[in-house]
């Protein structure tokens, strides 16, 4: 009897839940495009900046080559996810920037290094 109604239970929620294709997607509004924007201009001229500082510096060298590799890589991943790369559609139907993940994936490992 336990076993039939866990069947039951389960097809009753196959039923219920079963995900639909999205007719519309909840996008990022302008809000999020501003503040996204911001943020892929910031990391932009950051990493001019360390550029520039890495071929006029000695020792230090390579911690802005490290420096320039973290925010030119934001930099891509910020313009990927403005430029309306960078997502896919989860669960209830709204934009899931993986983009951004992917950034801090190769972005980590230099940044501990950098401390």
């Amino acid at each position: 009897a336990g076993a039939a109604e866990a069947v039951m239970v389960f097809q009753q929620l196959e039923e219920d839940d079963m995900p639909t294709s999205c007719t519309t997607i909840e996008e990022v509004g302008s809000t999020g495009v501003g503040a996204l924007t911001v943020a892929f201009l910031i990391l932009v001229v950051a990493t001019v900046v360390f550029l520039m500082k890495a071929n006029s510096s000695g020792e230090t060298r390579k911690y802005y080559y490290l420096s320039t590799y973290i925010c030119g890589f934001g930099a891509l991943a910020y313009f990927a996810m403005l430029s309306g790369q960078g997502w896919t559609a989860i669960a209830g139907c709204r934009q899931f920037f993986y983009a951004h993940y992917a950034d801090w994936l190769f972005s980590t490992t230099p940044i501990v290094i950098l401390l």
